[in-house]
């Protein structure tokens, strides 16, 4: 299907970055955060709480999207859908809609919208700095959508280095199968990137990634077997990423701004298991298959540009420029010939193209405490969902939408260390009703060893095209959507405590303790309006709440680091208003430790994650349109594990691991009891293939 095309020919360059010198200094900087603040603030100074997951944990996971990074979060589901490849974040038990996905402060572009429903397999990590999670409704600051929480993706832009080549080549199994002679199983990735500081003040990074999945084959045979036994295919498709990327960026002290290009080409291969025979004439025959490819094309243009005029007074800026497009294409494939009879047109199912723009003003106040941010925020959406993506009555469907929001806020310093910040939003939309947001952030800093947060806020969640516009009436079905849809609400809020070292101390340690309490109402739902004949309709009638208790901590010095976090998630859902709903409660425990041996340069890390027996909500399309079930999911545990060598000057990196270590494979669902539209039968889920095995070779110079 693939062939090898990249491979180690990269390293006929590194002789002349090795040549190069250093001609910069770096700058040993606390970690600073961005997201929620009016300007890169010290993660203690935050008025937010941040989650934080840095550059070098991620280099120890091994990992090469932001799905595998998210994996072994607390609190956070990575769902994977073995038909598409997508991976997605289920945060306080709600699925990907109710997140926001950002890189660089900038909403990602997906399937249904801006921002929201995003794959995070489509994410690489090559130059990525950090992630910082925010979890809550944050409506105020990042508009629609951010219900559940923010993932923002911070990437790398600059380099202490006068020039800059790194890359590396992995080799994965996926379970057990694996193949290095002709690439037929197995996963193979391979990373280049070269970066630039073409003086003081400018800075460019070009790279390029390849992501080669050969699929998990598990009970099924492949491609080339033809047996009429439905065991033709793959249980989880092949796919393979290209994803090369471009920056530059200029910085002064007064005015910095950067431009990103990010383009994504993604193939999946699905081979049908139905295979027929055809008569060739002469008592010949042979066995034909009609096979699908899938195929996404994402392109990303970003432009951010900090400021600061009137002496002190700062303004930042974005705009942003997104397309994304998936088109399918059917041919007829000859299986014991290994090649194709006929290949069909491309058809494309979705598409979505947006122009975002957002400014930010503040510090405009002559005052020590307090500080006023202003701002607004537009996107011009033009999506597109053809029928074979939904129930559109023979229909494609084409919609265009204008969102708009002005937002302000303030922070006021007040007396004996308490800090104040409330804001307030007001959403304008062409399409959907006007929405305020507002939010409410009280901070004590009780000494330098500990402190208190109290967070509420809401937002709001917009309708998707499904939700919209299917129209699915035939002899056993009537399913409609519906237009006059009004957006979901949510409000949550969250109490932190927070206990850490001394600034001074050799050993840094925290303690976190936190409670955070979400509601949405209006929830969109698939209802049943009529008995007879059965009639079913998209409308605002659910709700859901969740409870979310957690405390964690972590110590660590150069050499060694340790994590431990535990939690209960409680959650009722009152789906299709089912009269008797009650929390159900689900345990979560993550660990996760690393040693340095310093002389050696050998570093060893181990990941942990446990997630108790739970009740999710799960998405069903047995009518032929998505519905949402209340489903139970068995407990599981994954554990990972990596062992990494630096050698040469540091300039080559190896390093090996296992995933999954304990095998995980099918999670057992089963229905709660419900009736009608959210009946279904018992079935496994496999959301994982077992247990895989990894080698990785880096080079930097």
């Amino acid at each position: 299907m693939k062939k090898r095309t990249m491979s180690l020919l990269s390293l006929a360059i590194l002789n002349f970055a090795y040549a190069q010198k250093d001609t910069l200094n770096q700058k040993n900087i606390e970690e600073v955060v961005v997201t929620g603040q009016y300007s890169p603030q010290s993660i203690k100074k935050s008025l937010y709480k941040v989650e934080v997951i840095g550059g070098d944990d991620i280099k120890r996971m091994a990992v090469n999207n932001v799905a595998e990074v998210l994996n072994q979060t607390l609190n956070i589901l990575i769902v994977p859908e073995k038909n598409t490849g997508d991976s997605k974040a289920n945060i306080m038990g709600l699925g990907a809609d109710y997140t926001k996905v950002l890189i660089d402060n900038i909403p990602v572009i997906g399937d249904t919208g801006l921002g929201s429903n995003i794959d995070l397999t489509k994410l690489s990590l090559d130059n990525i700095e950090r992630i910082e999670i925010v979890k809550g409704s944050m409506g105020v600051e990042f508009g629609n959508n951010a219900i559940a929480g923010v993932i923002n993706i911070i990437t790398k832009k600059n380099s202490n280095k006068q020039w800059n080549i790194r890359g590396f080549v992995q080799e994965e199994t996926v379970g057990k199968e694996y193949d290095w002679v002709d690439y037929g199983k197995g996963r193979h990735i391979q990373s280049l990137g070269i970066s630039h500081n073409i003086s003081d003040k400018w800075f460019v990074d070009l790279s390029l990634n390849r992501n080669d999945f050969q699929g998990f084959w598990g009970n099924n045979q492949g491609k080339n077997y033809f047996e009429r036994d439905n065991r033709r295919g793959y249980e989880w498709q092949p796919k393979e990423q290209w994803n090369p990327t471009f920056m530059l960026r200029f910085s002064a002290p007064k005015t910095q701004f950067f431009y990103k290009a990010d383009y994504l080409l993604e193939e999946i291969n699905y081979y049908n298991s139905v295979v027929d025979p055809k008569d060739l004439g002469g008592g010949e025959r042979t066995f034909t298959s009609r096979d699908r490819d899938y195929f996404t094309q994402r392109m990303l243009h970003h432009f951010n540009i900090q400021t600061e005029f009137f002496k002190k007074t700062k303004f930042t800026g974005d705009l942003s420029y997104q397309k994304q497009s998936r088109e399918r294409q059917d041919y007829v494939f000859d299986v014991p010939a290994i090649q194709e009879v006929s290949r069909d047109s491309k058809g494309t199912y979705y598409e979505a193209e947006t122009i975002y723009s957002r400014g930010v003003i503040s510090n405009f106040l002559d005052s020590n405490w307090a500080n006023v941010q202003l701002g607004y925020e537009g996107d011009y959406t033009k999506g597109f969902a053809g029928m074979d993506s939904g129930k559109f009555d023979g229909n494609n469907v084409l919609n265009d939408v204008l969102n708009a929001g002005i937002f302000a806020s303030a922070e006021f310093d007040l007396s004996s260390n308490w800090f104040l910040r409330p804001g307030v939003r007001i959403n304008f939309s062409d399409t959907f009703e006007t929405k305020p947001n507002v939010s409410l952030v009280l901070k004590k800093t009780i000494n330098n060893q500990s402190e208190f947060r109290a967070v509420v806020g809401s937002a709001n969640k917009n309708p998707t095209f499904e939700e919209l516009f299917t129209y699915f009436v035939d002899s056993n079905h009537n399913i409609q959507g519906n237009s006059n849809l009004k957006p979901e609400n949510s409000y949550s809020g969250m109490l932190y405590y927070s206990l850490f070292s001394k600034p001074s101390s050799s050993i840094k340690w925290s303690v976190d303790i936190s409670s955070l309490y979400l509601q949405t109402q209006d929830r969109i739902e698939l209802a049943i309006t009529k008995e007879q004949p059965l009639q079913y309709k998209y409308i605002n009638i659910d709700s859901y709440e969740s409870w979310l208790n957690t405390i964690s901590g972590k110590i660590s010095n150069k050499n060694f680091g340790f994590n431990l976090g535990f939690s209960v998630l409680g959650r009722m859902m009152n789906l299709n208003n089912i009269t008797d709903a009650k929390y159900q409660y689900s345990p979560e425990l993550n660990a996760s430790a690393y040693y340095n041996l310093l002389r050696t340069k050998t570093s060893f890390a181990i990941y942990y994650k446990g997630v108790g027996r739970t009740y999710r909500i799960m998405e069903d399309k047995s009518l032929g349109v998505t519905q949402y079930i209340l489903g139970r999911q068995n407990a599981f545990s994954l554990m990972d594990f990596s062992v990494s060598q630096k050698i040469w000057k540091d300039h080559f990196t190896f390093t090996a691991g296992v995933r999954n270590i304990f095998d995980i494979s099918d999670v057992r669902n089963a229905v709660s009891g419900t009736t009608g539209a959210h009946a279904t039968t018992t079935a496994a889920e496999r959301m994982f293939y077992g247990r895989s095995y990894f080698g990785r070779f880096n080079f930097n110079f």
